[in-house]
């Protein structure tokens, strides 16, 4: 089905937030955001009915996604002329290498063909983990994604200053901070209730250090993601470390157009997720 809208949706404690993409000629436009708030728990099914009557009803794609710390992400390089039945043995074998007893659910995507090879990525998530976030969605939902990938989605769409090329984000809350560079599967996470700013300082100059050298790279370009105080003490952090080079995601062009871009960008990074995998499955 070619969908012409991409509703993602954010739940977090008492709030379900949904922004609403449009596919247009030229890529994509915000068309819609939106919230809606319940105070008792037996109210959590009238917010989810609120929202539906709110959604797109016509070729509407609508996806909701898990947490960084439910999904585990492997990479492989296949050869570019697999057939599908001995991709899906390839994926078996990763699987059978992930050491647990839970019964587990995995996706995989594959990437551009290169020299006639191709990256594959393997999503892979314990099955109790998706039933309660679908237990949790009074919705239909198409498409189930990863807050890690739908970051890096919506990076990739963001349009930077001085055209600059992203080579990962920062999201920053005031419980933790996540760190992930764009060819990296599993992001750095940093606890911000146990770590001083100085301490933390030092523990992220050693990472970039570290992410700078991976990527091989004088300089790394990272968007910040999360509320306006902590990304400001961030800036304070890094106002003077010339290898690092942080941008605030709420100041570009399409942070700028969002109303309250703190609350809603999970939701845009939902839908902006939906969105890339639409394109990739075409």
């Amino acid at each position: 089905m070619l969908y012409s809208t991409f509703s993602g949706i954010s739940v977090r404690q008492n709030k379900l937030d949904c922004v609403v993409i449009r596919r247009s000629k030229t890529g994509w436009k915000i068309d819609a955001a939106f919230t809606f708030l319940w105070e008792e728990k037996q109210d959590w099914k009238s917010a989810w009915a609120k929202l539906k009557k709110r959604l797109p009803r016509w070729r509407n794609c609508v996806s909701i996604s898990l947490n960084f710390e439910e999904v585990l992400s492997k990479s492989s390089v296949i050869n570019a002329s697999l057939l599908e039945d001995e991709i899906a043995m390839h994926v078996q074998e990763q699987l059978s290498s992930t050491i647990t007893k839970e019964e587990l659910v995995h996706d995989y995507r594959k990437n551009e063909v290169i020299n006639g090879e191709q990256k594959l990525e393997l999503y892979i998530c314990k099955k109790d983990a998706l039933t309660r976030l679908l237990e949790r969605c009074a919705l239909s939902v198409d498409v189930v994604g990863w807050v890690l990938t739908d970051l890096h989605a919506l990076s990739q769409e963001l349009e930077l200053p001085d055209e600059n090329r992203v080579d990962g984000f920062i999201e920053i809350t005031e419980g933790r901070m996540v760190v992930s560079l764009n060819q990296q599967g599993l992001p750095m996470v940093f606890d911000m209730t146990k770590q001083g700013l100085s301490e933390l300082f030092q523990n992220l100059t050693h990472a970039f250090a570290s992410l700078s050298a991976d990527a091989d790279k004088e300089r790394v370009t990272l968007l910040v993601y999360g509320c306006a105080d902590r990304i400001a003490e961030l800036n304070k952090l890094f106002m003077h470390n010339s290898e690092i080079n942080l941008v605030d995601a709420s100041l570009t062009h399409t942070g700028k157009g969002l109303t309250s871009f703190a609350t809603y960008y999970p939701a845009l990074a939902c839908a902006m997720g939906a969105y890339s995998w639409s394109k990739a499955s075409q």
